[in-house]
């Protein structure tokens, strides 16, 4: 088994904490770093969440990001998960906490088809609320209205 999280450091400035965690789903470390408030037991509580997501939510992000890809160049996937192999995660950001110690998933990655912009994740209590081009959304927002630009 993979060490879950390594090489962990700490700052007076941000970002407070930061290191590497092992990401399951892509069988890779990716860095992690922390908000002001965030700490080490509040990240790993979010980086566990990250390792042992559902597979009806990893379909869902799957299935987001064939429509984010699909608004620039249409492609037929066999599998949804097939769009996994344009996608490397780069880092998970760990906010400050609320709604008590509720994990949060908020991940940018690298795709394919957006080199520019890349990509983000928000996932938050089992729903991907979140598909698209990065732009540091907010993790603790009201996604039931869906920008355009959201293919959650």
């Amino acid at each position: 088994m993979k060490q879950l999280i390594k090489d962990v450091t700490t700052s007076d400035e941000w970002p407070i904490l930061e290191g590497e965690c092992f990401f399951s789903l892509f069988d890779r470390y990716i860095e992690f770093y922390t908000d002001d408030y965030a700490d080490l037991a509040y990240a790993t509580r979010c980086i566990e969440y990250l390792n042992n997501l559902d597979d009806a939510v990893i379909d869902e992000l799957c299935r987001a990001s064939i429509r984010y890809h699909n608004a620039s160049e249409p492609v037929e996937f066999s599998n949804p998960r097939d769009v996994l192999t344009l996608i490397t995660p780069c880092s998970l950001m760990v906010p400050n906490p609320e709604n008590g110690d509720e994990p949060v998933i908020h991940l940018e990655l690298n795709c394919s088809w957006e080199v520019e912009h890349g990509m983000e994740w928000l996932i938050r209590g089992d729903e991907v609320l979140y598909v698209g081009h990065f732009t540091s959304v907010d993790c603790w927002g009201d996604y039931q209205v869906k920008d355009r630009w959201n293919y959650a």
